[in-house]
């Protein structure tokens, strides 16, 4: 259990995942009308462990929205054109594509980020679905930065405390556009509807209390009061500690499976899988800030 959290009453039926954080929960239906009291038990999990694992979950997309609707407003994704044709709450993630759906691919690899960082009020969680998952490869892993921050080096957890980055959606951007050939620049009209925030590079959650880091390479454009290569390279020395095997957790996806994780305390990652042989395709909502 992660460092400092006091012990939940065990409401559902759940097994650990990863050394620090991370359930898997059983005989968990999301679709269908379920008591105020079991979703609410299913938040103070999600706020416990911060991932949380469902296998075995129908296909079924307007299940899936609709209790993610359970956990608070959903955002609509700023990539609209990647987004499910029945249910624009539905961003969709891969390399699959029909004439009615096309999903997002990026051939680089993925940096570490929570999701939504470039909005003025991050997302609270997300939910990722997998629909077609390929036999190997497309791994998603997840990162405690809740004890990767308690775990810091004493010196270099007093540097960040108090500073700020500056989260940009065309950084980004432009980091996908150099690992992806071909990929067109960010809208003008995107630009506009989502300029630069600042974030502090150490955040506390609003529900628990506990501190965590805030730190999304590719989408960091600047350290406020650091020049770029020191901020940068801040970043990358607070990343190293934090990407260490005991604060990660990596999830081998099969068909079917549903992880959620609370982006107010946890980072994460893709892993690359052989596009031309294989299909990959995800759905994912993200519940608002």
């Amino acid at each position: 259990m992660r460092a400092g959290l006091a012990q939940h009453p065990a409401a559902l039926d759940t097994r650990p995942l990863g050394a620090t954080f991370g359930a898997e929960l059983h005989d968990f239906p999301i679709a269908g009308d379920l008591p105020e009291a079991t979703v609410d038990a299913f938040r103070a999990a999600l706020h416990r462990h911060g991932v949380l694992l469902l296998r075995d979950v129908p296909n079924d997309p307007a299940a899936l929205v609709g209790f993610s609707r359970r956990l608070g407003t959903l955002e609509m994704h700023s990539a609209s054109a990647h987004t499910h044709p029945d249910h624009p709450e539905i961003f969709c993630v891969g390399n699959y594509a029909d004439d009615r759906m096309r999903a997002n691919f990026a051939t680089g690899v993925e940096q570490w980020h929570a999701d939504s960082s470039f909005r003025d009020t991050p997302s609270a969680c997300s939910l990722f679905y997998g629909a077609i998952c390929p036999p190997e490869g497309g791994e998603t892993w997840l990162l405690d930065a809740v004890t990767a921050y308690a775990e810091l080096p004493p010196a270099l957890r007093a540097r960040i405390a108090w500073l700020n980055a500056v989260h940009d959606l065309n950084t980004l951007s432009e980091w996908n556009r150099r690992h992806t050939p071909g990929k067109p620049p960010l809208s003008e009209e995107a630009r506009r509807r989502f300029p630069p925030v600042t974030q502090p590079l150490v955040r506390r959650h609003p529900a628990t209390g506990r501190p965590s880091l805030f730190i999304c390479p590719a989408v960091i454009s600047h350290v406020e009061g650091l020049p770029p290569a020191a901020g940068h390279a801040l970043i990358a020395e607070v990343m190293a500690h934090a990407t260490a095997d005991r604060y990660v957790y990596r999830h081998q996806w099969r068909a079917g499976d549903l992880v959620v994780w609370d982006n107010l305390s946890t980072l994460h990652t893709a892993t690359l899988f052989d596009h031309e042989r294989h299909q990959r395709l995800m759905f994912r909502t993200t519940v608002a800030g």
